[in-house]
């Protein structure tokens, strides 16, 4: 009878003592799955953040490029309008002792190329002192990037009186 009373408390002993060591492994398997999980939620809020964060901007780019667009094909004909406009008068202003016969602006797509027939009256020296004032100054103006004699002449009308054709370009905007 002593074999089984000593028995019987050992077998009480190993249970508690069983049970808790399964309770403390299942409680590690679930700490470490939540720990997976949790790394895995948090890499997919990452992700998730990223794409939130480019996919506005590039909507946002291409809404600010569509209407850059627009308002560039739209607004073409009112720049170029003003921009040969404003050659005209600041054209106009710098030609003061030639006479101003013909202007020929043709818009491009960022420049205007422009043609002048100009007449020069006065001697050879004089025609020639008067055009290189008159080609400096239309160098010197804001916007032309080239301003130059389009033949080497000049065609001569009656009286002295020459005739010079000035081609060049201007850029569009200002």
């Amino acid at each position: 009878m002593t074999e089984q009373a000593d028995r019987h408390p050992r077998r009480r002993r190993r249970w508690p003592f069983l049970f808790l060591l399964a309770l403390a492994v299942v409680s590690l398997l679930l700490h470490a799955a939540k720990l997976r999980r949790q790394g895995e939620v948090q890499g997919l809020c990452d992700q998730e953040a990223m794409m939130a964060v480019t996919r506005p901007v590039e909507k946002t780019k291409a809404q600010r490029a569509r209407f850059y667009q627009i308002r560039y094909f739209l607004g073409y004909s009112m720049a170029a309008s003003h921009a040969t406009a404003d050659l005209v008068r600041r054209v106009n202003a710098i030609v003061a002792p030639l006479r101003l016969l013909a202007v020929q602006i043709d818009p491009g797509v960022r420049d205007l190329g422009f043609e002048l027939a100009v007449e020069v009256a006065g001697g050879s020296r004089e025609v020639r002192r008067r055009l290189a004032v008159f080609l400096e100054r239309l160098r010197n103006i804001h916007n032309v990037t080239l301003a130059d004699l389009s033949r080497p002449g000049p065609t001569a009308r009656g009286g002295g009186v020459r005739v010079f054709t000035v081609k060049g370009r201007a850029e569009l905007q200002p």
